[in-house]
């Protein structure tokens, strides 16, 4: 463990006081059989059928992507354990909701995805949980699904009776590049998520896309980057108060780090983190978004 806060510490000079071991034991995940969901989901939510501009690759893709269809695809929990926490005055918090969303990266896939997640909302539920705050993190994640496709679950997700989000948390864009989509249309169906999340009078935190090392698209990684600085352009153009960008990409490199490191924060599959990269990654959106 000395190793890895003093590669965490090399990498974001994150205080130590984030960086406890976790005491997840408790945490409730409710995991959603795909099967149940897909039958509910529109044709024009799932994965789109537009060729990619990977034609030789086109097949290798469609099979990764059955693939991922046919496990538990949806891991949709709420992850705030059950307390009686009350402040000074012997009074209860007010509760803040927060809903992280996305694909895979949000979901918490890793270890190749064969039925393991660890989400960094668990990362972030401990840090309210340690500080006494009574707040909610709920995760809903898709493996495999492209933002470009994400605006009605988003939708469904905000009209739940009762149930209201003081932050959307949104990462998405992964599997787009992946599916040959230019960075306009990125960054335009991150922006209609964006719209949503306004709209139900949520304050907003956009991630920027990671950076990835799959040999298939590598040569795709220009979209990545551009999609990136569009959102940098959004975000300086923008309330700040509304909405905040967080630069994953920035301060969670993957190509730039040694060897060592990369095998403790990324997942061989050059894709997604290992669990210490996703308690990284929640560490790090604990620090930039200092302010629920």
């Amino acid at each position: 463990m000395g190793i890895l806060r003093r590669i965490k510490n090399s990498l974001c000079c994150v205080s130590n006081k984030y960086l406890d071991d976790d005491d997840d034991d408790d945490a409730t995940f409710v995991d959603e059989d795909s099967s149940e969901y897909n039958s509910s989901v529109s044709p024009s939510f799932r994965v789109s059928e537009k060729q990619p501009l990977l034609s030789s690759f086109e097949q290798e893709e469609n099979t990764r992507l059955t693939t991922l269809q046919q496990h538990p695809v949806v891991l949709k929990s709420v992850l705030r354990r059950k307390r009686s926490v009350v402040n000074a005055a012997n009074a209860p918090r007010r509760r803040y909701n927060i809903l992280l969303f996305g694909d895979s990266l949000t979901a918490g896939w890793c270890e190749g995805g064969y039925g393991t997640y660890h989400p960094y909302g668990l990362r972030l539920q401990k840090h309210f949980d340690d500080k006494g705050l009574d707040v909610e993190v709920t995760v809903s994640g898709v493996p495999g699904e492209c933002c470009v496709h994400m605006e009605e679950r988003l939708k469904r997700e905000l009209e739940q009776p009762g149930k209201w989000y003081d932050w959307i948390v949104i990462l998405g864009g992964t599997n787009d590049v992946f599916q040959g989509y230019s960075a306009w249309d990125i960054f335009d169906g991150l922006k209609k998520l964006y719209t949503l999340s306004s709209k139900h009078g949520a304050r907003i935190l956009g991630i920027t896309i990671p950076e990835f090392d799959w040999d298939a698209v590598n040569h795709l990684d220009y979209q990545r980057r551009i999609v990136n600085e569009h959102l940098n352009v959004y975000n300086n153009s923008t309330t700040r108060n509304a909405y905040q960008l967080f630069l994953l990409d920035k301060f969670l490199p993957m190509n730039s780090l040694t060897e060592e490191q990369r095998k403790i924060f990324w997942d061989s599959d050059g894709i997604h983190p290992t669990e210490d990269g996703y308690d990284l990654m929640g560490d790090l959106v604990c620090i930039h978004n200092g302010k629920v």
